[in-house]
């Protein structure tokens, strides 16, 4: 077990002292491939979507269904270009995420963009740092720092709770998508 004062010197996820590399190599993040089924949840979740409800929400207070979709893409990129600085350009969601096929299609491409981040096992062990302006100490005043593996599973349960908004939407709506078995 690992002790709250071992993990100080570690970034979260990777305890101080234990090395995510071994001989063999970064550990795999085996959840990619069921995770690119989520997108494609979203998307079919677009699909469902009557065109004069995606501006709908159960309140002023939550956002609508086109809000959720460009808040799920723009995290993705955002996390990607300001945190981890891959280098690819993020591109106008709010212009080009207007219509149906303007979501789908961001959702595509930051989900593009997210995987190759986690199909790079240098990136998910590297440790990163948030953006200037935007740190704020950890438990023990020391500056916030996130190995790749973090991030993952950050983005990863973003995700599933803005699907679970979504669903909830629908339910409320009482619009019904086709029933399939998904991993997640």
């Amino acid at each position: 077990m690992v002790k709250i004062d071992d993990r100080r010197q570690g970034s979260p996820g990777v305890p101080a002292g234990s090395n995510p590399v071994n001989e063999a190599g970064p550990p795999p993040l085996h959840i990619t491939s069921n995770w690119a089924t989520l997108t494609d949840h979203l998307i079919e979740i677009v699909d469902a979507i009557p065109d004069d409800k995606m501006n709908w929400s159960p309140s002023q207070a939550q956002w609508n269904f086109r809000g959720t979709f460009l808040h799920i893409a723009g995290a993705r990129h955002h996390w990607l270009a300001n945190v981890i600085h891959d280098g690819e350009a993020t591109p106008d969601l709010f212009g080009q995420g207007q219509t149906k096929d303007g979501l789908k299609e961001q959702l595509r491409l930051s989900w593009e963009r997210l995987e190759r981040f986690l199909r790079s096992p240098s990136r998910l062990v590297a440790v990163y740092e948030p953006p200037t302006g935007a740190q704020e100490p950890d438990y023990y005043g020391d500056p916030l720092k996130f190995d790749g593996h973090f991030i993952a599973y950050h983005r990863l349960v973003h995700d599933i709770h803005h699907r679970a908004d979504l669903l909830q939407y629908l339910t409320i709506l009482r619009i019904e998508l086709p029933r399939r078995r998904r991993p997640l």
